[in-house]
């Protein structure tokens, strides 16, 4: 996405394009301190998006943050807000390619497993 047109001033804080990777989808969710120790990389986890309700997207955990942060404004619910999670990307497969950018998602990881082979740790942007 072109961000500044020809003839727009640019400068080194002002981004010029918006560039995003779609090749490796991934989803970002976020674990509370109580359900970090239960979940691990490899781990098998479903994907459920707004625009398709009946369809759920196979993922795999891939990465797990070691370090806490505030809970983003945009988790929905208030009590959240004030938690220190750990973010959490799961890779999704999207061979349709019916995923956005952007868009919400709810992440479902059953806890029941034991971790799988662990795929290659995404750079964090």
């Amino acid at each position: 996405n072109r961000i500044l047109e020809k003839g727009d001033m640019a400068s080194p804080q002002k981004p010029v394009y918006n560039i995003s990777l779609n090749h490796t989808k991934w989803v970002r969710a976020y674990l509370t301190e109580s359900q970090l120790g239960k979940v691990k990389p490899g781990f098998s986890a479903t994907v459920r998006n707004d625009s398709f309700p009946d369809t759920s997207f196979k993922g795999t955990v891939g990465f797990i943050s070691s370090v806490a942060e505030f809970t983003p404004k945009n988790v929905e619910t208030p009590d959240l807000r004030t938690a220190l999670v750990y973010e959490v990307r799961i890779i999704v497969d999207d061979p349709d390619n019916r995923l956005r950018l952007g868009a919400p998602a709810t992440v479902i990881i059953p806890l029941d497993q034991n971790a799988g082979t662990q795929p290659p740790e995404q750079p964090r942007p």
